[in-house]
């Protein structure tokens, strides 16, 4: 790519006072050119989950899925000539699916865009594991991942997204979602590594009793950005929308927290949580966070709630009592809490990797 894409993302659904900076975030000059080193495995057969190159057959459904991110990672996809991994559900059965796993292999100084299509047909499943790794914990580059998914009639998706990536990489990391009647969406996703992470996730909810889950994680430590926008669109009826969002902010650390709940005109008998618990643990951290509930329909239930919080003195008096110094009792706790959410991914294959990661800090 000769020249880099000026990009907006993570905007605000309805802007809300410019002098917070807070309604979007600017890109400058992004490029995302270079190939993938993407290994996928399928589970044990292709009768459990396909794995098939391009959009071809599908292309017009997922070009109409609006994203977290925002419309330019569609336009940086297109530069970046980025062909998607589509991955199709399969029927229910008692044991369970063997989930679809998506290494991302981020190279130092490569820069590249992945799209993935995801397509769970009428009454069926799919549970897909990522994780983005760099060969080194100095690693740099640029990675940038749109997930897609379309998810029918009483269908059922769960998405596990683990970032590991080097503490001089920037993360671009996309989602967006139809979901139709009955139709359940669950994503879980640990962010601990890069320098700069942009997250955003946008689950529409057109059918009726749809419903999205999002549990987000993240750690953040030195000079680590998180820019994030996670909005839950309520358009059927008796819909049901809930995203947790946990952290840890130390040292000079960034967050800053976008959390919408848009109720649309017939969606009634619907409802929205959102909560956000952030510890804090160093004295020059940046901790933003702005919930939006926006409400076009009467009859709905739409809930925020926020833990902003420091390290227990009592607890920490306890611990040094015991022996353990200062330091060490405060990384003791930030590592419960990140081991607390690494224990919702259910996998024990991806949580070693998790720990084994935590274990070289």
């Amino acid at each position: 790519m000769s020249q880099g894409l000026d990009m907006t993302v993570n905007s605000l659904p309805s802007r809300t006072w410019n002098w917070l900076k807070m309604n979007e975030s600017k890109l400058k000059e992004i490029e995302a050119g270079d190939t993938w080193d993407v290994k996928e495995v399928a589970g044990e057969s292709e009768e459990i989950a396909g794995l098939t190159k391009g959009t071809a057959e599908n292309q017009e459904v997922f070009s109409h899925i609006h994203t977290g991110m925002g419309p330019d990672m569609d336009r940086l996809g297109k530069m970046a000539g980025s062909q998607a991994i589509m991955i199709k559900s399969s029927p229910k059965s008692e044991g369970g699916s063997e989930p679809v796993r998506l290494h991302f292999s981020c190279e130092d100084n490569k820069k590249s865009f992945q799209k993935v299509e995801i397509l769970a047909k009428e009454g069926e499943e799919v549970n897909v594991l990522m994780d983005y790794t760099s060969p080194e914990k100095t690693s740099s580059g640029l990675a940038a991942i749109q997930t897609k998914l379309h998810i029918e009639k009483g269908a059922k998706v769960r998405l596990v997204q683990v970032q590991l990536l080097g503490n001089e990489y920037t993360l671009l990391n996309d989602i967006g979602a139809q979901c139709e009647d009955g139709a359940q969406f669950e994503v879980l996703q640990l962010f601990l590594g890069s320098s700069k992470t942009y997250s955003g996730c946008q689950a529409d909810l057109l059918g009726k009793e749809s419903h999205f889950k999002a549990d987000i994680g993240y750690q953040g430590k030195g000079s680590q950005r998180y820019d994030m926008n996670y909005v839950a669109v309520h358009k059927g009826k008796k819909t049901v929308s809930e995203m947790n969002a946990d952290g840890i902010l130390d040292d000079q650390a960034f967050k800053l927290f976008r959390g919408t709940i848009d109720f649309k005109n017939g969606s009634s008998g619907s409802k929205g949580d959102e909560k956000e618990d952030v510890l804090l643990m160093g004295d020059y951290v940046v901790n933003q966070t702005i919930p939006l509930i926006l409400c076009a329909e009467e009859d709905v239930e739409g809930n925020h709630g926020a833990s902003i919080g420091q390290l227990d003195e009592e607890m920490l008096f306890y611990l040094s009592s015991r022996g353990m110094s200062a330091e060490s009792a405060s990384k003791m706790i930030a590592r419960a809490r990140m081991d607390a959410v690494c224990q919702k991914i259910g996998d024990e294959q991806l949580e070693k990797l998790v720990q084994d990661y935590l274990e070289e800090e």
